[in-house]
């Protein structure tokens, strides 16, 4: 699948953090109803780099309710179970944590943001044994490699 080039100028200055240009032209992306969901989705991972989760969540509802595919659908829904964990909604986080796992078996980065959903919801026990069978059961691999940062910024501070 290849990607329009539109949407991948607006990667590009999100990438040098050029939030608010990548947003207006992806905004005017949705006209399209063949880039639609996907431009939503840049949006919401723009405002998510930003900080700006309370904002993220709503673009990614929005990219998921246009039909997104393929790894476009697991990365909003990934995106959307870590927004709302960050935002507190840990209920919510964990339900979409553990249809993540179950719809995407292989996707192991999803497993520690689930571990440290239990964990923000007090299930301590439960928390660690699914880190100890994720060390047990996939050593580190690329998707669990291309969160490494963020997972040892979370290890110096599990909330």
């Amino acid at each position: 699948m290849t990607i329009d080039p539109r949407i991948q100028h607006a990667i590009a200055l999100r990438a040098a953090g050029e939030y608010e240009r990548s947003r207006e032209l992806l905004r005017t992306l949705t006209a399209f109803p063949t880039l639609k969901a996907e431009a939503l989705l840049h949006i919401a991972w723009s405002y998510d780099n930003e900080g700006l989760e309370d904002v993220a969540a709503k673009y990614y509802l929005a990219a998921l309710e246009e039909g997104l595919e393929g790894d476009n659908q697991f990365e909003a829904k990934f995106g959307l179970a870590c927004t709302w964990r960050c935002l507190g909604k840990y209920a919510l986080a964990k339900e979409a944590f553990k249809e993540i796992i179950r719809d995407y078996p292989d996707a192991s980065e999803a497993i520690p943001f689930y571990a440290l959903c239990l964990h923000n919801l007090g299930e301590h026990d439960r928390a660690m044994a699914v880190m100890l069978e994720l060390m047990s059961n996939h050593p580190p691999t690329p998707g669990i490699q291309r969160y490494a940062k963020a997972l040892a910024c979370y290890s110096h501070n599990v909330n």
